[in-house]
């Protein structure tokens, strides 16, 4: 599913929802529902074939089958608005065991950090300042809102902001700072978060793994 400005991957068979970053099996075929929930966009990775247009209240289909393993890069090519060209993703394509460890490691639920730590108090100030209203997390009962992307498992995601930045400490408070500075046109609200608060949510937002 496309947004402005991010990608939803749905496994319906694996009952599991990821974004911005796409996990498939080296030599299997993947067949894909493809719609938008906003405007126009375009579906592509370049190493595995031609683009389909993301379009709302419409499905198309498409497939591949990766025969390479490695990390592969795609994007939205319809443009979409302020951050097009910043609506980006990743593509990994695994071995039959790295497969498998990625699909146990999505499924179980994010262990809660432990109590008295700066994650913790991270994840109370991910329910009081509204995150859990818009974002998701599998073993976080308040954080059951389908607006933003699903942050499940967000601490092993490479990239931060539909991939235009390397997920580290200082990428993901510079987001967390000033959504739309950092990504033009973003639809995360600027939360007016002092630095202590930055530093907690990155601490737990890093420890969903």
């Amino acid at each position: 599913v496309g947004h402005q400005w991010w990608f939803e991957f749905q496994y319906p068979d694996l009952k599991l929802t990821t974004a911005n970053e796409l996990h498939v099996l080296k030599g299997q075929t993947v067949y894909f529902d493809i719609e938008s929930a906003d405007v126009i966009h375009s579906f592509w990775f370049p190493t595995q074939g031609g683009k389909r247009d993301m379009v709302p209240s419409h499905v198309n289909n498409m497939w591949f089958t990766p025969n390479e393993a490695g990390r592969f890069l795609g994007q939205c090519v319809e443009f979409c608005g302020a951050s097009h060209a910043n609506m980006r993703m990743v593509l990994y394509v695994h071995e039959q065991a790295d497969w498998d460890a990625w699909v146990k490691q999505q499924q179980a639920a994010a262990v809660a950090p432990a109590a008295g730590t700066v994650a913790a108090q991270g994840a109370a100030l991910f329910t009081q300042k509204g995150c859990a209203g818009c974002h998701s997390i599998a073993g976080n009962p308040a954080a059951v809102g389908q607006v933003g992307p699903n942050l499940s498992h967000f601490g092993n995601r490479s990239t931060v902001a539909a991939g235009i930045a390397e997920n580290n400490a200082q990428n993901l408070g510079a987001w967390l700072r000033n959504p739309q500075a950092f990504k033009p046109g973003a639809l995360m609200p600027n939360l007016g978060l002092n630095e202590d608060e930055i530093a907690s949510l990155t601490a737990y937002l890093h420890s969903l793994k």
